[in-house]
């Protein structure tokens, strides 16, 4: 259990309604750590459980998922002293999360960070699910504002660093920039949520290359099936974040449809024409946009 040696500091501060740098300290990388670095709503808890499993040899884990692979800078109610015993607890190698840019957090030497992006406006109505299933979420909550309304500050506002937790097109592209595209992290490994949900056991090989796991067709087979969408949304007790804490009006209902293209049928041509201008603006080059938006399967 080698410590991960720091390169860089972090360069930026981030910090939001959960989000709290300070609970950085909870996590003292060792080589051989993996990072899972994504903006929300984007495949983050999914590939978080794929490659606990993979680094646990199997589905048979010792614990949830949350509490094994905790979101490291996040106050979600559990004291850092407790996130911090149950990450030394782990002997092997350890899977931990964060919404932050990698702007935000120090280069470790030995640590793998897994980036993974998905479509905005797929971001965009998958976070109104979430926010409606958040229990004590006020009712005047901007996300939970008919479509139109909704959607016009998820385009528009420009990303506040003192309140990182309120999500918009803009902190996703920054997250982009920042972390796949900025070469701060030169090993960095990047996947796109709608290459994943096309082929999940193709998925769940390809985390394993990226992290240098050896898995077997076997041990492939068990993770695919364990994490499909079905088997976690039917366990989503052992998966969904703070599960059984009533922070959710539904566990299960943190995991919503696994689909891409969520906005087909329910946005104008002018919602487009507004999203394709803030898009033009925030991530000029076409490639890397195109990118961001489908993944290997460019238009």
């Amino acid at each position: 259990m080698t410590l991960a040696r720091q390169l860089k500091p972090a360069e930026r501060i981030y910090r939001g309604g959960r989000t709290t740098p300070e609970r950085w300290a909870t996590w003292e990388p060792r080589v051989g750590d993996i990072l899972v670095c994504t903006p929300p709503k984007s495949g983050t808890t999914w590939t978080q459980s794929i490659l606990t499993m993979l680094v646990n040899g199997g589905p048979d884990l010792p614990g949830k998922v949350p509490e094994l692979s905790p979101w490291v800078d996040a106050d979600l109610g559990v004291s850092a002293e407790e996130v911090r015993a149950a990450l030394n607890r782990q002997t092997g190698r350890r899977v931990v999360k964060t919404h932050t840019p990698a702007d935000g957090f120090p280069v470790w030497e030995g640590v793998t960070v897994v980036a993974v992006y998905r479509h905005p406006l797929d971001v965009f109505f998958s976070l109104r699910k979430h926010l409606a299933n958040m229990r004590d979420l006020p009712a005047d909550d901007p996300g939970l504002a008919p479509v139109a309304q909704s959607l016009a500050l998820f385009r528009d506002a420009d990303t506040n660093f003192e309140d990182f937790d309120r999500d918009c097109i803009a902190s996703i592209a920054l997250h982009h920039n920042k972390t796949a595209l900025s070469g701060r992290l030169p090993d960095v490994k990047v996947f796109h949520y709608a290459d994943m949900i096309r082929d999940g056991r193709r998925a769940v090989e390809q985390l394993a290359a990226a992290a240098g796991i050896e898995a077997d067709a076997t041990l492939v087979d068990r993770v695919a099936e364990a994490t499909s969408f079905g088997a976690m949304k039917a366990n989503a007790q052992n998966f969904a974040p703070v599960a059984g804490t009533g922070f959710w009006k539904s566990d299960a209902g943190f995991f919503d449809s696994a689909s891409s293209r969520k906005w087909e049928g329910q946005l104008s041509s002018r919602d487009m024409a507004l999203y394709d201008a803030r898009m033009t603006e925030l991530i000029p080059d076409d490639h890397a946009r195109s990118w961001l938006e489908n993944g290997s399967e460019l238009p």
